[in-house]
């Protein structure tokens, strides 16, 4: 059985290939972003916040409905790899940041955590969350996408994770949007006034 990936096992993993998921071309990525953003909801976003960025294809459509966008990875070459495909935007902030210690301190409209909660052990996994929702502009929204289906190098079982991880949101914010297909769930959650 292979043991979790890490960060440092990110970072080999892009320096092998710049896109080890076919984030690019694949029609699957493609129909799981289009969900994503049907999500996020009706653009424009103020200040958007993406986890996890990786190669910046979703970076990329996430810009098109921000007035700012911040993406952050732990992977210094996913990147590099996302300042070459989007260019010097003066609205776009690329991170090299770990989580959830290196989460941004400023709050945000929009944050988007897809396809990380799974790599992080429960620890890491409860702090984020409380990181989400202590940045989470009043009115703002969180969008939450995980795999569902088992995988080796996973920390804790996806579907698990996925459904703990909006469960431990919904503390502070109110569930508006969820969808589950054949392979990934989805969530979209709206902040409330924190005390």
């Amino acid at each position: 059985m292979a043991r979790p990936i890490d960060i440092h096992g990110f970072e080999d993993l892009f320096q092998s290939d710049p896109d080890p998921w076919d984030y690019e071309s694949s029609p699957f990525e493609a129909h799981k972003r289009s969900l994503l953003l049907k999500h996020v909801g009706l653009g424009p976003r103020g200040r958007v916040l993406e986890l996890a960025c990786a190669n910046g294809v979703t970076t990329r459509a996430l810009m098109k409905v921000a007035l700012r966008t911040t993406a952050l990875d732990g992977s210094s070459t996913a990147i590099a790899q996302a300042q070459a495909r989007l260019g010097n935007v003066g609205r776009l902030r690329l991170l090299h940041a770990n989580l959830p210690d290196g989460m941004p301190r400023e709050r945000f409209d929009l944050i988007v955590v897809s396809e990380i909660v799974y790599y992080l052990g429960s620890t890491a996994a409860r702090r984020l969350a409380e990181g989400v929702a202590d940045r989470i502009a009043p009115g703002g929204r969180v969008v939450v996408l995980h795999h569902h289906l088992n995988f080796p190098d996973a920390s804790v079982h996806p579907e698990h994770a996925h459904l703990e991880f909006v469960r431990l949101l919904r503390k502070w914010m109110t569930l508006v949007r969820s969808k589950r297909t054949g392979r990934f769930c989805v969530a979209a959650l709206v902040a409330g006034h924190r005390h």
